[in-house]
């Protein structure tokens, strides 16, 4: 069995809704019919490939991935509009992913969008989506976890998660009061942002971690099953750097290494160099599978997975044992 945490959905509503706005985010069509989606720091192709359920189990099919974590793309914006905007959008992507779980049960469970501009609409959104349409929990941006101050915001959504035992899928992404991000002159050839971009959204990514890993925030809330998008981001490279100068400076004390088993990553559009990297900080078994389909390839995740050093045992717990491990109940 392989379980896939990391795959992004956009209901044909939701989608069409979005082919309406004339401000990202939205979904706007050339002359041959090619559509392309206004992110609010740039432009992805869109394709049926993010709404066609029938195609998406095909898929699924083809590639040998059994059942997926469906959650509405991080980056896509729809989330951190203000709140007349964003609850009827998440509404109706929450109305609909709950369908197709329904629908599919063995094949897709669904992590609720939330209107991210005020925690009160967050927890009534995800009271909603949990007790009434039987999601197992939510999405957040890691950008909310750059500082403990940032995180303590998000504390009421912890609070209910502990209480129902929800799942948290912490992802690249904005906060609120950093939105809208878009206008931005580039200066740049894209030869430069682009990698620039990628770079700067893992090193966010690590950044959470820290905060995550390091402070006492998680321990309040036991049983929230939680897990980070890619790999931790740059924290598997960076850690020696870390370990050494704590060593340098503060003798005696905890190195950040030996704290890095708390929480699970995904290994989301990163290798198998980048995989064995996190392995060995981590640990494999907390690593679990995740695609980023339909914006990344499944077929290549799985190829750099198969291609990896890991043992046979360790790359079978990260196809499938240690996401049916976090997510047992829900199976």
């Amino acid at each position: 069995m392989t379980i896939d945490l990391h795959a992004h959905y956009v209901p044909l509503k939701l989608a069409d809704e979005l082919r309406r706005r004339k401000t990202a985010p939205r979904i706007s069509q050339d002359g041959e019919g090619a559509e392309s989606y206004h992110m609010p720091d740039g432009v992805l192709p869109f394709s049926n490939e993010f709404i066609d359920t029938a195609l998406r189990i095909d898929f699924l099919d083809r590639v040998g991935i059994d059942a997926q974590v469906l959650s509405l793309p991080g980056l896509f914006g729809i989330d951190y509009l203000p709140l007349e905007e964003s609850v009827p959008l998440v509404r109706l992507f929450n109305n609909d992913l709950s369908h197709q779980c329904r629908a599919y049960p063995s094949r897709f469970l669904g992590l609720a969008a939330l209107p991210l501009a005020e925690v009160a609409s967050c927890i009534a959104e995800l009271k909603r989506a949990v007790e009434t349409l039987g999601l197992i929990g939510a999405i957040l941006p890691n950008n909310a976890f750059l500082s403990l101050a940032h995180a303590q915001r998000l504390a009421p959504v912890f609070e209910y998660a502990q209480e129902k035992g929800l799942h948290l899928f912490i992802h690249p992404g904005w906060r609120p009061d950093e939105y809208p991000v878009s206008g931005k002159a580039v200066q740049e050839p894209l030869s430069l942002t682009v990698p620039r971009r990628a770079l700067e959204t893992q090193h966010n990514v690590a950044q959470a971690m820290v905060t995550l890993l390091y402070s006492e925030f998680l321990d309040a809330y036991p049983d929230v099953s939680l897990h980070m998008a890619n790999l931790g981001g740059t924290l598997p490279m960076a850690v020696e750097r870390m370990d050494h100068t704590i060593l340098t400076r503060f003798p005696g004390a905890d190195l950040p290494s030996k704290k890095a088993r708390r929480l699970t990553v995904d290994c989301s559009s990163l290798g198998a160099r980048a995989l064995e990297c996190a392995a060995a900080l981590y640990g494999a078994d907390h690593i679990v599978l995740g695609t980023d389909t339909p914006i990344f390839s499944a077929e290549w995740s799985l190829n750099e997975i198969k291609s990896s050093s890991l043992s046979r045992t360790d790359k079978e717990r990260i196809l499938a044992g240690n996401a049916a491990a976090l997510l047992g109940k829900w199976l």
